[in-house]
């Protein structure tokens, strides 16, 4: 905290939380925690061992964390992005770089120098579809390189589509071109772990909206999606309401209803803006899409259950 000491000319003393011995595993595993006096304010310091997760997710550590001490919680991070940045500040959630930068809204206090990463003013909010849909494919492919042109065909993308998802990656620093005799490979050094976590900022939510059919309705071409694919692969009890997927426009659906009315009668299908199946090349969803698209889930245990997905992955 020496950093915090010269910027601000506070005392500032750290010592141990012996509060974190009732915390539950996930956060264990996630962070290291210790307590702060900023000149006479208690402040959490939690300090990733990892990855970060996307900014909804760590609202709801947050969230968990003030449920054992209410304080505010400073999270300590060796380096930060823009984006990452722009979405802590836009969340009001403090951090620290030290020798970098240092957001404790708390205190009134935004030093802002320099970020890592060396990205462009005009990076993208979220992926597109298409850039999502290449990512996921090297992701599921346990980061072997990717020949756009054989992904184009597996997504049925135009040259210029396939060029600009590509482009989308490079850029964002998820992934790499590289250029063996006259293919073009997309590559990474980095695990696909690594890559993932690195990519939940930009990660778009993949459905577009939620409607609610008969049962009697439903037909081969959707998919399980949701809460409903998370309980087929994992220990999670099944939804009330059967979850679906589709890739079909929302006007194919005369009988719909936008609110539930009956969990008796009625299935939940939500509107995907690409189909996972070609992604995973089954009649499942893929594991990244399904996480994507749960990633606002504010239930503990659905976090849990997509952790655990995940972590099949990095196996």
């Amino acid at each position: 905290m020496e950093y915090m000491e010269k910027v601000l000319g506070v005392k500032v003393i750290r010592s141990k939380w012996e509060g974190e011995n009732k915390l539950p595993y996930y956060l264990l595993d996630r962070y290291s925690f210790d307590l702060a006096d900023i000149d006479g304010i208690t402040a959490l310091i939690v300090k990733p061992k990892g990855g970060l997760d996307a900014i909804g997710a760590i609202r709801k550590h947050i969230k968990r964390l003030n449920g054992e001490i209410f304080c505010p919680v400073v999270f300590e991070l060796n380096t930060i992005t823009r984006q990452r940045k722009k979405s802590f500040i836009e969340a009001k959630i403090p951090f620290v770089v030290p020798e970098k930068q240092l957001y404790l809204p708390f205190m009134g206090t935004l030093l802002l120098e320099k970020c890592d990463g060396g990205q462009s003013l005009n990076m993208p909010e979220k992926l597109q579809p298409s850039s999502q849909m290449l990512l996921f494919a090297f992701l599921h492919g346990k980061g072997a390189p990717v020949q756009m042109s054989r992904a184009a065909e597996q997504f049925h993308f135009s040259a210029m589509t396939i060029s600009r998802a590509a482009a989308q990656l490079t850029e964002t620093g998820l992934l790499q071109k590289k250029a063996v005799g006259n293919q073009r490979l997309l590559v990474s050094k980095l695990t696909p772990e690594e890559i993932f976590q690195k990519a939940e900022p930009f990660l778009m939510t993949p459905v577009k909206k939620t409607i609610y059919i008969p049962k009697s309705k439903k037909n081969e071409d959707m998919f399980s999606a949701g809460l409903t694919a998370l309980a087929e692969q994992t220990m999670l009890n099944p939804p009330a309401m059967e979850t679906l997927g589709s890739v079909r426009p929302e006007r194919e659906f005369p009988d719909k209803t936008t609110q539930m009315l009956d969990t008796e009668t009625q299935c939940a299908v939500q509107l995907w803006r690409y189909d996972p199946r070609l992604i995973s090349r089954s009649e499942k969803i893929d594991v990244f899409s399904l996480a994507a698209s749960l990633k606002d889930e504010m239930d503990e245990r659905v976090e849990q259950c997509v952790e655990e997905l995940l972590k099949r992955e990095w196996r």
